[in-house]
């Protein structure tokens, strides 16, 4: 089995990121900032596709998209213990787009795309809320990462089950190593972690892997895309790698890297 994710940078129905990505043959795949699918994608996958939201509340001309070789069997429900952090997945709806899904083998897997946006949560839906026990120790802001985390806490109760919760998440260690634990990013990601959820890239290399080519300076030093699996999927990993930095970059198909994840059968 393999799962990619893959920010595809508002990728339309003409563009070769569509392309590459039938070429890397994936039975899963979970993308961010799609625009348009053209019909090679939509016949060869089961879509599910949500716009995006933007900070004032209104849909993107991008979203949130899960593609499965199989069939998506039902819409997975978020929720949390905390009404404010549900009123916040109601409003992040277009960018942890989740279901179940039933891959060609017949397995069923609890599957979430997530887009974390590179901006907090608007502090004024939070003016006299306690927050304490979701936001990060040494952040003021809440960020869509703390509300996935909070969401995903309370709802996976199965151990049972098979989880790959994948995207941008728009965090990485290296925003820590700059400056300094205030950043946060090492501990969602410890968060995470702490759920049973395994990142499949620093599981595979060891190390940080970075996915993102900056605007600025053209540099390839952050992480900003994670792939999570279940314990039980953690077991049956055979590889996790990065696609062709030298056609996604060089040929600006995305200013993303796809994170392949292979999965014996």
């Amino acid at each position: 089995m393999r799962v990619i994710t893959w920010n595809v940078r508002r990728a339309k129905a003409d563009d070769v990121a569509w392309e590459m990505l039938l070429d890397m043959e994936p039975d899963i795949a979970l993308l961010q900032e799609v625009s348009i699918f053209p019909p090679t994608i939509t016949s060869s996958f089961d879509v599910k596709f949500e716009s995006a939201v933007g900070k004032t509340g209104k849909p993107q001309k991008f979203g949130t998209a899960v593609l499965v070789r199989g069939k998506i069997i039902d819409d997975l429900q978020l929720s949390s213990a905390y009404d404010w952090v549900n009123s916040e997945l109601n409003f992040f709806a277009g960018n942890l787009v989740g279901c179940t899904i039933l891959t060609e083998d017949g397995s069923p897997k609890n599957v979430i795309s997530v887009h974390s946006p590179a901006w907090p949560v608007n502090k004024d839906r939070l003016a006299n809320v306690d927050v304490s026990d979701v936001k990060l120790k040494y952040h003021t802001d809440v960020w869509c990462t703390e509300i996935l985390w909070a969401a995903l806490k309370h709802t996976m109760a199965d151990s049972s089950q098979q989880w790959i919760v994948g995207g941008d998440f728009n965090c990485s260690e290296t925003f820590d190593w700059k400056d300094g634990p205030s950043r946060g990013n090492g501990e969602i990601l410890g968060r995470m972690n702490a759920l049973g959820l395994t990142e499949c890239l620093r599981e595979y290399h060891g190390q940080l892997t970075p996915t993102f080519k900056n605007s600025r300076g053209g540099k390839v030093v952050h992480q900003l895309d994670h792939m999570f699996v279940s314990g039980n999927l953690k077991q049956l990993l055979k590889q996790c790698i990065l696609g062709d930095a030298s056609k996604v970059f060089g040929d600006s198909i995305s200013d993303h890297l796809p994170v392949i994840g292979d999965f014996h059968s």
